[in-house]
């Protein structure tokens, strides 16, 4: 599996959870030293199209 593909199907995954998991997961990945890009970029994108989804307003600070 590419790296890519991988990264993809990753977001799919995260796509199925709540909101509210996501920003946990999200505060959780962001106070994290040790997350990799890949893991910043797949929450945040999540969380906000999740946020898109449930016609929540969003920020750049919400995201």
């Amino acid at each position: 599996m590419t790296y890519i593909e991988e990264n993809t199907k990753k977001l799919e995954e995260l796509k199925k959870l709540t909101y509210e998991e996501l920003c946990n997961m999200e505060r959780k990945i962001l106070n994290n030293p040790n997350s990799t890009r890949a893991d910043i970029v797949n929450i945040c994108f999540a969380c906000g199209e999740k946020a898109i989804e449930l016609g929540l307003i969003c920020t750049l600070d919400d995201i």
